[in-house]
């Protein structure tokens, strides 16, 4: 997918006899197939001239379609090929040219034509229209522009269109970093970050997008690689979220949705364009995301460019919204695994407990607690208050292991929602306050997979383990 395939420039062939009326017939139909790498007004002319790259055969008077694969395939028009010029010379026919001219009339539909526009002869199959699109776009923007986007160029751009061209820049980057001097790395860099902007900004005002999540634990999926290092121990890469543009997700969806243990949801845009915003805040500053995936692994965008993480500085400590992602991050990651069943597995599971146990000791739960005296009207997540010492209150406890009992906490508001209505508050319970006489069984949901049971004595090595890696730290 992308730009890989479209640079595959020797593959095996396959010939087959064709009668001499087949060949006439394919002939009249065409298979000219070009994507527009720029294009010019003639005004005195009422003409566009149009630069594009050219596979296939095409000729003066030929009649073209042209559509923008990233929309989708349906043709926007047609246009008739008036001249056609190649190495600064007027030609009749032309064959395989990475770069050719050809003026057309300027009808309406071509205010629709933009840089990755695709024009092609009546029966091109869309895939070879898919192709084209790719190669088009890192024709101009990469081979052309490197790497850079004007603003023209940024307001005809879609979501796309961007994470096609951040794609192929990368690529081209990876291709050329063993020769590059520094002062070529710096700009490139510059480059890239402003490409993820664009797709950033492209993805926040998208109608819809595509996210993979879990059906282990109901969340957007964590993907994550563990690397053995030998002596130096695991590497665990930053968990990421799986985005994909519907052209992507609909183009590749058997494959996509043949991925076990995992379901592709719709993402829609709502009217004031916070929806998408929306989601990746929950699935980065909740879950604990780090970032995102675009339609495969070769693309990532960090959390903190994508959607900032919140600033409630200037609010009272008991104001500000509780959130766990530290802990939520490495229950997921555990929860997608559920029972390990491969010694890699059992590996894996281990470093997230490791992390997940680092980080239990220093949060701030979500005890659910219904008030039944001395309690504010309206007390509710977005009302915080402090209780009286007369406030009398029920909390919900059950029956736990080892004989003793748990008390249900959660990481965020979201959470406890999922289980416990408006009548129910929130009360903040330091990790290990409680602990003494009460296991936690962590965002007890209908996904269980997506929680976790904390009794006291893993709770003790829990913070013996916390200590000592903050011990390391400081050495």
């Amino acid at each position: 997918m992308g730009i890989f395939d479209f640079l595959k420039k020797t593959e095996t062939t396959k010939t087959t006899e064709i009668t001499e009326s087949n060949k006439e017939a394919k002939e009249a139909k065409g298979n000219a197939c070009l994507g527009v790498l720029g294009f010019f007004p003639m005004e005195e002319k009422g003409e566009l001239l149009i630069a594009a790259n050219l596979e296939g055969s095409l000729k003066v008077g030929d009649c073209l379609q042209f559509c923008n694969p990233d929309q989708g395939m349906d043709a926007l028009g047609s246009v008739v090929v008036k001249k056609l010029s190649c190495h600064k010379e007027d030609i009749e026919a032309l064959n395989d040219e990475e770069l050719v001219y050809l003026e057309v009339d300027k009808v309406p539909s071509l205010d629709k034509l933009k840089k990755g526009s695709v024009l092609y002869s009546q029966g091109v199959e869309e895939e070879k229209r898919s192709s084209t699109y790719g190669y088009a776009l890192y024709r101009a923007f990469v081979t052309i522009q490197e790497g850079k986007v004007g603003d023209e160029d940024y307001q005809t751009l879609s979501l796309e269109d961007s994470i096609e061209i951040l794609q192929a820049f990368l690529w081209d980057c990876r291709q050329n970093q063993e020769t590059e001097s520094e002062e070529s790395y710096q700009a490139n860099t510059r480059k890239l970050e402003r490409l993820a902007e664009i797709v950033k900004d492209k993805l926040l005002v998208a109608d819809s997008i595509y996210a993979v999540y879990s059906e282990k634990t109901g969340e957007p999926y964590l993907f994550s690689t563990t690397y053995d290092r030998g002596e130096e121990g695991y590497l665990c890469t930053d968990p990421m979220i799986m985005l994909f543009t519907p052209r992507c997700y609909h183009r590749f969806k058997e494959t996509i949705d043949s991925r076990p243990k995992s379901v592709v949801k719709l993402i829609e845009n709502t009217e004031d364009k916070k929806g998408i915003e929306n989601f990746l805040g929950a699935a980065f500053y909740l879950n604990g995301a780090l970032g995102a995936f675009f339609n495969s692994k070769e693309v990532s965008i960090a959390a903190s460019v994508l959607v900032p993480k919140p600033d409630f500085s200037d609010l009272p400590e008991i104001q500000v919204p509780v959130m766990n992602p530290d802990v939520v991050r490495w229950m997921l990651l555990m929860g997608q695994l559920d029972s390990p069943t491969t010694e890699d597995e059992e590996v894996i599971y281990k470093l997230y407990y490791k992390f997940f146990s680092m980080a239990v000791p220093k949060a701030k739960f979500l005890l659910p607690l219904e008030a039944a005296s001395g309690f504010p009207e309206g007390g509710q997540e977005a009302n915080s208050f402090v209780l009286e010492e007369s406030a009398k209150f029920n909390i919900p406890t059950g029956e736990g292991k080892n004989g003793r009992n748990s008390v249900p906490v959660f990481t965020d508001w979201k959470r406890l929602r999922m289980v416990f209505d408006e009548k129910w508050n929130g009360m903040i319970e330091n990790a290990g306050n409680m602990i003494e006489f009460f296991d936690y069984a962590i965002n007890p949901t209908e996904y269980h997979e997506a929680g976790a049971y904390v009794s006291l004595t893993a709770f003790r090595d829990m913070q013996k383990l916390s200590e000592e890696q903050e011990g390391r730290a400081k050495d």
